[in-house]
């Protein structure tokens, strides 16, 4: 037993360097309001549509710079209607989807912090990649309608439109924010994290509108309901539904609540000394 100890203490004297102050670990809960921009709904930041609560975990190698693990659950949403732009209102489109997804990011905080001394508050960003999952849903007559079985803009029928999009994607992340230590152990933050995603689809809405007659025909009479509700009705053959150009984006916006559990210097510092 005592051959054991002294390999270990051995190899943690080894690595005694890396334990340098300020490093420990935090666990947190977050939750708040979110936001999105693409083709439908206002293109703008406005009153959050939606909502999303995580979990992190963060890695502070000092007390400028960690690495942060997080994982969230959302809702986003948007509806023509509550654009500034006549000819999306005209349009008429609505949609939300859940929201699943993972990311890391690294993070820099621009004053030193660390809780529980008076290095207690700063301003913070990070910026890292993501992928989450997504599947957006249409409000009609009261139900909420899944579109990509629909193929609303043609895809998978033949008209030539490609296959359906995928439901899963990746994005850049990068956040602001500003933290406050509550005491030794408990931290809490205000941050807005901005997602550019890979996919133009969270809407199910990016280029032309298809044939109703082709949608009702291979797809269904819904599919062409759902694909063109506009207000008033017209002839849109190889007129652009969205835009194909310009990719979607989410914005998460609230509180996080962070506990500090783990000190590695402390715990190096403690065992060798045993």
């Amino acid at each position: 037993m005592k051959h054991k100890s002294f390999i270990i203490k051995s190899i943690l004297l080894l690595i005694l360097p890396l334990c340098s102050t300020a490093q420990y670990l935090e666990a947190g809960i977050n939750g708040g309001g979110s936001n999105f921009l693409g083709d439908v709904g206002p293109y703008r930041i406005d009153v959050p549509r939606g909502y999303h609560a995580g979990i992190l975990f963060r890695y502070n190698f000092n007390r400028y710079w960690s690495i942060r693990f997080q994982g969230n659950y959302g809702m986003i949403a948007a509806d023509d209607a509550n654009s500034t732009l006549d000819e999306r209102k005209e349009r008429n489109l609505n949609f939300r989807s859940e929201i699943w997804e993972a990311y890391v990011a690294a993070e820099f905080n621009f004053f030193e912090f660390e809780p529980g001394t008076k290095l207690n508050h700063t301003p913070y960003i990070n910026a890292g990649f993501g992928i989450f999952s997504f599947n957006p849903e249409a409000n009609y007559n009261g139900d909420w309608i899944a579109l990509r079985p629909l193929r609303t803009e043609g895809q998978g029928t033949s008209l030539g439109r490609g296959s359906p999009y995928a439901t899963a994607s990746s994005y850049f992340v990068f956040s602001l924010g500003y933290k406050w230590g509550l005491g030794r152990f408990t931290s809490i933050a205000i941050e807005s994290s901005f997602r550019n995603t890979y996919t133009d689809y969270l809407d199910d809405v990016s280029g032309y509108y298809a044939d109703p007659v082709v949608l009702t025909n291979e797809v269904s009479e819904l599919s062409a309901t759902l694909a063109d509700r506009s207000l008033s009705q017209s002839n849109k053959e190889n007129i652009l539904r969205g835009d194909p150009t310009n990719r979607d984006w989410y914005i998460f916006t609230g509180l996080t609540l962070q506990f500090k559990f783990g000190e590695l210097y402390e715990k190096c510092a403690n065992f060798i000394g045993k």
